[in-house]
């Protein structure tokens, strides 16, 4: 399905736009075309809600001109706070530096470019802590001698992830 029928309210939260129709929630990323069906069973029952699943993101946000975006991880559940983990400094003096409170929100912070799905996890968010801790940051002696940043501390964890059997970037696979 491509749009919803016309005068259907479509609802924006965090990333995502929803919209309800003939007993079926349909979710996009904000800025894609493609609806998926989210609950396809009917929306009149009283069931409890299904708890969201915990899900890895990568987030890309803007820093001063010139230079390269800042990626971070973010873990948590759609529309619910979640745990950030970052490097922070200068590309010489790079510090692993994961927020030690849950973050709310954090697609609506005025730097934020994006924020990329990349894996459901399930009892995996120890193991997204371990190897985050473990990565050690970038290092340089010198600006000249900087090769690396935020973005390659994140493609390692990544990397790292998925040597310990994430699925990382899974969902994001488009079909052939």
């Amino acid at each position: 399905m491509s749009l919803p029928p016309s005068g259907q309210p479509v609802q924006t939260v965090g990333l995502f736009e929803y919209y309800e129709a003939n007993g079926q929630r349909f979710k996009r990323k904000r800025g894609t075309e493609e609806w998926v069906t989210v609950l396809a069973e009917s929306l009149e029952t009283e069931s409890p809600p299904q708890q969201q699943p915990l899900l890895l993101w990568l987030a890309l946000e803007h820093q001063a001109p010139g230079e390269p975006n800042h990626w971070f991880l973010f873990v948590g559940r759609e529309n619910e706070a979640g745990m950030v983990y970052r490097e922070a400094g200068d590309a010489r003096c790079v510090t692993y530096e994961p927020l030690t409170e849950p973050v709310h929100r954090p697609w609506i912070s005025p730097t934020l470019l994006t924020m990329y799905e990349l894996a459901t996890l399930t009892d995996q968010m120890a193991v997204v802590q371990e190897v985050t801790e473990r990565e050690p940051p970038p290092r340089a002696e010198t600006r000249r001698d900087v090769k690396e940043n935020c973005q390659g501390w994140c493609v390692r964890v990544l990397a790292n992830l998925v040597e310990r059997g994430l699925e990382a970037a899974r969902s994001m696979v488009e079909p052939v």
